[in-house]
């Protein structure tokens, strides 16, 4: 299992994971911006950007993975910052090995099962023809088939690139069968346990992934737990909103 990962700034360490379908980069702008007084390691979740998969890719083995990672970056405890499913992740960090994480930062998502929210996104990722696709305004096109939101597909979008491979003009900067073959795995609940560090909640105004009857699951697991609301933001809240995003964080981890 490899971890690729950029590191930015000194001081104590925090862990920062993007979501389903996302790269590093997603997150390059808080990164840098806590980099002013902390040392970051901006991850590829496991089946992303250009780290490899597990088998199978699962919260228990994604969160073993980016902690066996912070083993090898010398790392014996850390702050994490993880978005949707990389929230997903740094809880299961936390309900694993609760003596290593100092502090726990889960953006926009909750310990919760969830619905098959992306099936369509899914299928309009498949749809796309890697081999005869001549540029992206093609693969876009394609893609809004499935996908009518302008902003998620350029997010994907992304994450496609031209290809090495011989015959081959595109590849996904993800590991896509994996993805699809595991998504079940990757919208489970979390694990049961407890981890007893302090715990944020940042939750967009708007967003539909996080609701007032996932509280009772959030504090079973996470007993110092605290939330904040940023108003009128959907699920990319750290990108709507990037300076309240980063105000919210960095009073935390200073405070608490």
């Amino acid at each position: 299992m490899s971890i690729n990962f950029q590191q930015f700034g000194h001081g104590d360490p925090i862990i920062i994971m993007h979501g389903l379908f996302g790269t590093l980069d997603n997150l390059k702008q808080i990164a840098r911006a806590l980099s002013n007084n902390y040392s970051v390691y901006l991850v590829d979740l496991p089946g992303h950007g250009q780290s490899t998969s597990t088998s199978p890719l699962n919260l228990t083995e994604m969160a073993k993975a980016v902690l066996a990672f912070a083993d090898a970056q010398g790392l014996p405890s850390f702050s994490i910052l993880g978005h949707s499913l990389g929230g997903k992740v740094a809880m299961e960090m936390a309900l694993i090995a609760p003596d290593k994480v100092s502090k726990l930062l889960v953006a926009d998502i909750a310990p919760v099962q969830y619905s098959r929210r992306h099936d369509t996104i899914i299928k309009g990722l498949q749809s796309i023809d890697l081999v005869n696709t001549q540029n992206r305004q093609e693969a876009d096109k394609t893609l809004a088939a499935h996908v009518n939101e302008i902003g998620v597909r350029a997010f994907l979008l992304k994450s496609l690139r031209k290809s090495d491979e011989e015959n081959v003009s595109w590849q996904w900067q993800f590991d896509l069968p994996t993805l699809v073959a595991n998504y079940d795995n990757l919208i489970a609940s979390n694990r049961a346990g407890n981890y007893s560090g302090p715990t944020l909640f940042i939750v967009g105004g708007s967003s539909e992934y996080v609701i007032p009857e996932h509280k009772t699951e959030i504090e079973n697991r996470f007993s110092n737990v605290k939330a904040k609301v940023i108003q009128n933001t959907g699920h990319w809240l750290h990108a709507e909103k990037p300076t309240a995003f980063e105000k919210i964080c960095t009073d935390f981890l200073s405070n608490s």
